[in-house]
């Protein structure tokens, strides 16, 4: 009764953000001589407090046309410059925690750049020469685990399941290639399910693994956990990219790229809570708080769930 108790406290009473991570793109195609096309478009969250563009000084930007769709506002309009980008700035303000903006260049030589821009660093400098790599797409997959707070949670949960460094390593080696698999599958379109669907059985696979973790099941295959919610999070983590796309020539490095930044992401944050539980396991006082930290991670399931399930009619 108690564990229901809080369950209904903790979905009525906390106002918890669900969104998941939906980055703007903003794309520079070189038409002629120092003159570009541009398209942008960002989360429809931004409605009546949009995201502004600082270009370089020997810029100037036509009149916008503005059109939008279910997720996201799309601004089109000519920028026009006396003399080349490469080498200037360009600047993001307005962006939250949770938006990040890809920049693309494709100039008239063939040649390409792009970058990332974010809360913690607003401005992009635009090189000289282009880069071999697709860096920009690690970025993209690093800030979508940190900043995709489902994600994380399930993986403490997941962490509260596993004894012993053997079944940890098997638990993470199994969620890894689990989600690389339905990644790939979803962004190249061989798979397709509704991106509002996978989030509320994202919301429902933290719902059960922190009911187990209350209940103390340590079951034998924890990786099996690990590999079946797993490919649910793959879908996931392919929304954010579905988005803006790849729209370089580079299409499985890029996705190399974002998948590896994701595994990166994953590893900075699994080191904490692990040694914070492994010192504590023992501990009355720890006990006490991981049950109810637990209570907490699901109440919030539950109230993402039942978010996410009436956005999907609504």
């Amino acid at each position: 009764m108690k564990r229901i108790y809080f369950f209904l406290l903790f979905i009525f009473s906390f106002n918890t953000y669900s969104h998941e991570f939906n980055p703007a793109h903003l794309i520079l195609n070189e038409e002629s001589h120092f003159s570009y096309s541009v398209r942008f478009f960002y989360p429809q969250q931004y409605k009546y407090n949009s995201p502004e563009i600082f270009y370089p000084t020997n810029c100037s930007t036509s009149k916008v046309s503005k059109s939008s769709n279910l997720k996201n506002i799309i601004e089109n309009y000519t920028l026009t410059c006396s003399e080349d980008i490469k080498g200037k700035s360009i600047k993001f303000s307005n962006l939250d925690f949770l938006t990040d903006a890809l920049l693309s260049i494709y100039f008239d030589d063939g040649s390409s750049y792009e970058s990332i821009a974010g809360s913690r660093n607003l401005q992009v400098s635009i090189p000289l020469e282009q880069s071999m790599y697709p860096v920009a797409y690690f970025n993209l997959g690093f800030d979508h685990l940190l900043k995709g707070i489902d994600h994380i949670i399930f993986l403490l949960c997941l962490i509260f399941l596993v004894t012993g460094f053997i079944n940890l390593v098997k638990v993470i080696t199994a969620f890894t290639i689990a989600h690389s698999i339905t990644l790939s599958l979803s962004f190249l379109g061989i798979v397709t399910i509704s991106q509002s669907v996978i989030e509320a059985l994202i919301a429902l696979t933290i719902i059960f693994v922190a009911l187990d973790a209350i209940d103390n099941k340590r079951t034998k295959f924890p990786w099996y956990y690990a590999f079946c919610f797993g490919l649910l999070h793959g879908f996931g983590f392919s929304g954010a990219l579905s988005e803006i796309g790849i729209n370089n020539n580079e299409l499985v490095l890029s996705l190399l790229f974002f998948n590896v930044g994701i595994e990166i992401a994953q590893l900075t944050i699994i080191p904490v809570p692990l040694l914070i539980i492994y010192f504590l396991k023992d501990n009355l006082y720890f006990q006490n708080i991981k049950y109810y930290l637990l209570l907490l991670i699901g109440g919030v399931g539950v109230y993402w769930f039942i978010d996410r399930i009436i956005g999907i009619f609504y």
